[in-house]
């Protein structure tokens, strides 16, 4: 690629930006229980496929947190 030093070093730092953020994504989903890392896991699925141009309905449910009012 013919390009000037200053466009490369933008896309370099942009690369290292997102790869800082899927690091601290990826730790803080460590950090949640196993069962929400399912939940998120499955939404992503979801939303990869409707991004790609599929029909599929998302999934939802009510879910009531553990002291909230009805």
């Amino acid at each position: 690629m013919d390009a000037d030093a200053f466009v490369m070093r933008n896309i370099t730092d942009q690369i290292e930006a997102f790869q800082g953020v899927i690091g601290r994504m990826n730790a803080r989903m460590e950090e949640l229980p196993a069962e929400i890392q399912a939940e998120v896991e499955e939404a992503s699925r979801v939303l990869r496929k409707v991004r790609a141009g599929g029909r599929t309905l998302l999934p939802l449910s009510v879910v009531q947190r553990p002291g909230a009012q009805a």
